[in-house]
């Protein structure tokens, strides 16, 4: 959560790439460079991220995401989480049509 919020504070579309684990693809920077035009650059600090565990496993879960911010609205989001190789990522894209459902898997 760490990483995603600071990305987004530092406008870094690579960051957000690497954070939700998504290859480095046209696609992929146009819905990165969004996140950013909606939430970039606003001086977030995390207030809280509880994660909750998906029944399926320590592999798979959901954080509710409340972030202060400098400048205008406090982010609130859901944010799906998954873990794969030893890391945990935020399910942040969409894969493009009749591809993979996210950028984590």
């Amino acid at each position: 959560m760490e990483r995603y919020v600071e990305a987004l504070n530092d406008r870094d579309i690579n960051a957000l790439l690497d954070v939700g684990a998504a290859p480095d693809e046209r696609w992929f920077r146009q819905q990165a460079d969004e996140l950013i035009e909606a939430n970039g650059g606003k001086g977030f600090t995390i207030t809280k991220a509880p994660i909750e565990y998906e029944q399926m496993g320590d592999y798979m879960g959901k954080a509710a995401l409340t972030a202060s911010a400098k400048e205008g609205q406090p982010l609130r989001q859901s944010v799906d989480l998954l873990h794969e190789n030893n890391r945990w990522h935020v399910v942040l894209f969409t894969w493009p049509e009749g591809d993979k459902a996210t950028s984590a898997t």
